[in-house]
């Protein structure tokens, strides 16, 4: 009937996602407007294709025609989806999860394919998986992040393994006589010139909270003896050129793990240095 018809196309157009029907050979028979968006192509374009120049499958999985062969209907009936990439005419790669249905028309099988795009789910998924690894003040690394780095290195190093302990000076006083503002200010000055002494590959993170530690693989005790005084000279030269009223004060402790000593020993020993360092600054 002309009106189920019509029908049937007004359902296929008002799809908030990318539906392509494919011929038993896998070949594009009909498509929606969002399936153009998704790729970039025509319907006119996509007419014929072969599905497979279509999607790209993640990495270690199987390529797009074992998914469409006779598992299909066993996929379907468990509520299976798939995750693969499509592939846009400019060439850029779109997450998609795909649901597929076969179907039979007038005796010939078809394959519908709803196409998903996770592009947006996967941005807000490295989002929140950022948050969970960094500080959301400093946008160092957080205190899980450190440890898990720690305990890789712990095990696998390479050693030896510098360790950095730093504690802000006068973090209390300045919150209780400027407010926290100029206290968390303050916190992120630490992280920026933290961030300008250490290597991309460090780790160098906010563990409390004003407390930040740095692991650094590689640096024998001479090294990190160098990175030390490099980081008082970046502390330094931070407070020549930022407030006066405001100069950043830090205690620090340095210690190394050699091959066969625990890095979390090494810690520690960084740690006592550094209250040390912080018990003199309060006698002066």
């Amino acid at each position: 009937m002309p009106e189920l018809n019509h029908f049937a196309n007004a359902l296929l157009e008002a799809a908030p996602d990318a539906v392509i029907v494919t011929d038993g050979e896998g070949r594009v028979a009909l498509v929606n407007v969002q399936a153009e968006v998704l790729l970039g192509f025509s319907r006119e374009e996509l007419r014929g294709r072969d599905m497979a120049s279509l999607l790209q499958p993640l990495k270690d999985h199987a390529p797009w025609r074992d998914y469409a062969g006779p598992a299909l209907v066993r996929r379907r009936a468990a509520g299976h989806s798939l995750e693969l990439f499509a592939l846009h005419r400019e060439g850029a790669s779109v997450p998609v999860e795909v649901n597929l249905a076969p179907v039979t028309v007038e005796g010939r099988p078809y394959t519908i394919a709803v196409l998903h795009d996770l592009t947006e789910r996967r941005r807000l998924e490295d989002h929140l998986m950022y948050l969970s690894r960094h500080d959301s003040l400093t946008g160092l690394a957080n205190r899980s992040a450190f440890d898990d780095a720690l305990a890789r290195l712990d095990e696998s190093g390479p050693h030896p393994i510098g360790v950095v302990m730093l504690d802000l000076d006068d973090l209390k006083r300045i919150n209780d006589e400027r407010g926290h503002s100029a206290g968390d200010a303050m916190l992120r000055r630490v992280a920026d010139v933290l961030r300008f002494t250490f290597r991309t590959g460090d780790v160098v993170a906010r563990i409390g909270g004003d407390e930040f530690a740095v692991l650094t693989a590689g640096r024998d005790a001479a090294a990190i003896e160098v990175l030390a005084l490099r980081l008082q000279e970046a502390v330094a030269l931070h407070n020549l050129q930022g407030e006066a009223a405001s100069p950043i004060r830090v205690s620090l402790g340095v210690a190394v793990a050699d091959t066969g000593m625990s890095v979390v020993a090494a810690l520690k020993d960084a740690d006592a240095r550094m209250y040390s360092m912080k018990r003199a600054h309060h006698g002066r």
